[in-house]
């Protein structure tokens, strides 16, 4: 696993995973490789984490420790 911080949140994403931030758009993307999206995450206006993930991604939420993994839905 690697790790990104987006703003407050720690995402530890699959090593076969890459994160593209936009600090300004408050917008994250998560990506394998370069093509094939796995999930967008966001700060809304309210200032509320959103997550919007692709059928094969797998995302766990660690609300008290503010941690999101995301995995492949393969990966064992």
């Amino acid at each position: 696993m690697k790790t990104k911080t987006f703003f407050d949140w720690e995402i530890n994403l699959a090593e076969e995973l890459n994160a593209v931030i936009d600090e300004g758009a408050k917008k994250m993307v998560v990506m394998c490789g370069f093509i094939e999206l796995s999930a967008v995450l966001w700060i809304d206006e309210g200032g509320l984490l959103q997550l919007k993930p692709t059928w094969d991604c797998v995302i766990s939420i660690d609300a008290e420790e503010k941690t999101i993994t995301i995995r492949s839905a393969d990966a064992e």
